[in-house]
C-alpha cells in the first residue's frame, strides 16, 4: 500500500513548490498571488524505493479571504486521508 503525505500549511510557504519537487514535474499551480491552490491535487512517487501518493492543498488561514471554508473543508479531507502530514512554514 502507497503511504499517503498531505503537504499542508499556511498560503504561500511553498507547499506547491515542494510538491512539484516531490513529484519530479510542475503539476500544482506556482504563484505569488495567495489562494490560488484550493482544491487538493494528487501525483504519485516513490521515495526510497517506497511509492508515495502526495497530496498538495491550499492555504490554512483564519479568515478574511474568499474561499476559505471550502480551502479548509479540502485541508481536512486531506488530512484524514493521510498517513503522514507534512506541515510547512516559512
Amino acid at each position: 500500500m502507497d503511504a499517503v503525505v498531505a503537504i499542508v500549511g499556511r498560503p504561500n510557504v511553498g507547499k506547491s513548490s515542494l510538491f512539484n519537487r516531490m513529484a519530479g514535474e510542475r503539476i500544482s499551480i506556482v504563484h505569488d498571488q495567495p489562494g490560488v491552490t484550493r482544491d487538493r491535487i494528487y501525483a504519485q512517487t516513490e521515495w526510497l524505493g517506497r511509492k508515495i501518493r502526495l497530496i498538495d492543498t491550499g492555504g490554512l488561514q483564519l479568515e478574511g479571504q474568499d474561499f476559505q471554508k471550502d480551502i479548509h473543508m479540502q485541508v481536512e479531507f486531506a488530512i484524514d486521508e493521510a498517513d503522514i502530514i507534512l506541515f510547512v512554514v516559512s
